[in-house]
């Protein structure tokens, strides 16, 4: 049975480990998180499995790391086949988490923590021991919209190490070593982040809103001042049209950015779309001789290297586009800025969602 246990245990782990693509999420509201906690009792302790209880508090350091707060209580109580004592166990850790990625429905992570812990028996003797503990393993958070609300399920699995001094004398234990297995939930503390604004700073969004941009111009519908554009229109800041055959000689033009999914370079429909309409403008009118400028972009989801690759992946996406509908191949030059230059806050999926761009201007 107990090598059943730790078989499944094992595969547990390791499905824990093996992360999905969904939608990214990262929330740096403190959360609390109560948890149901089962530990498959060591052998030498002659008495049931553990059930207790746990109840971290945390905080969202950057994209990789949490840093967790937490305390917990298991009982183990007398094994009627084989008499012994009940067991008792009380403390507090300071727990980190390193997740492999941030994705909505499946987030796992690698969990490691280091605290102190008072383990009593309860025999004639009245054992009692107080000594540092640490632990380690996998876990995971997926993430649920309740009523308006983020709500994450976790589960968590750790190999503990509990050291016992004292209680080594009466039962010859110097320390436990036990699988711990931890479901519950995480609830984020406050309201939720404002969404970030288009790319000019031009207004500001109500916390909790949700962005949409029903016309694909760049600017959020609660932002856009000329809902409705045809796809592929030259639009400014404020989502209205310009007079893209206006101006003079020289005068830069920025079209709409092309946005892409997440982890892709691919031109979507709507990108291709935009690019028809700038390819349209820099081949013919006061354009025509001007360099175009293509700059890509991602959001703070990877490393910062692969966010690099993949932001110069991006542009020469859109720089083959426009060879193939006619644009001269010398008049355009690329750039790639990777994550340092996000357009809106990457704390948000609609904001991340405009950070994965390429940005095209024609100009000197």
């Amino acid at each position: 049975m107990k090598t059943a246990t730790r078989a499944a245990l094992a595969a547990t782990l390791i499905g824990l480990a093996l992360p999905l693509h969904a939608e990214e999420f990262i929330d740096k509201r403190p959360y609390v998180s109560p948890m149901f906690a089962y530990t498959i009792d060591k052998d030498n302790r002659n008495s049931e499995a553990g059930l207790g209880w746990y109840y971290g508090a945390g905080k969202t350091l950057n994209k990789y790391w949490n840093v967790e707060l937490g305390t917990f209580y298991n009982r183990f109580n007398d094994n009627t086949a084989r008499p012994g004592a009940l067991w008792r166990e009380i403390g507090i850790k300071v727990d980190g988490q390193f997740f492999y990625s941030r994705e909505k429905s499946f987030s796992p992570y690698f969990g490691i923590g280091a605290g102190v812990q008072r383990t009593d028996v309860f025999d004639t003797n009245g054992t009692k021991d107080t000594q540092p503990m640490f632990d380690l393993g996998f876990g995971f958070i997926s993430w649920f919209d309740v009523s308006g609300f983020d709500v994450g399920l976790r589960g968590d699995a750790r190999y503990r190490y509990a050291f016992l001094d004292d209680i080594e004398q009466t039962y010859g234990i110097n320390q436990l070593n036990e699988p711990v297995l931890k479901v519950g939930l995480v609830i984020p503390v406050g309201p939720k982040l404002a969404v970030a604004s288009a790319a000019d700073g031009a207004g500001a969004v109500k916390p909790g809103a949700k962005t949409l941009d029903a016309d694909g111009d760049g600017v959020p519908d609660a932002l856009d001042r000329c809902p409705g554009t045809a796809r592929g229109t030259v639009t400014d800041s404020n989502g209205c049209p310009r007079d893209v055959g206006a101006g003079a000689a020289g005068g830069e033009r920025r079209f709409d950015d092309v946005l892409f999914e997440f982890d892709r370079s691919e031109i979507t429909t709507a990108g291709q779309a935009i690019l028809d309409g700038a390819a349209d403008v820099v081949n013919s009118g006061a354009y025509k001789s001007l360099r175009v400028n293509i700059a890509g972009h991602t959001d703070w989801i990877g490393s910062e290297g692969y966010n690099q690759a993949l932001s110069e992946r991006r542009a020469n996406a859109v720089r083959s586009y426009l060879v193939k509908k006619g644009v001269d191949a010398s008049r355009i030059h690329t750039f790639a800025y990777g994550e340092t230059t996000p357009k809106a806050d990457n704390q948000t999926a609609e904001g991340r969602a405009l950070n994965r761009r390429a940005e095209v201007k024609a100009g000197e």
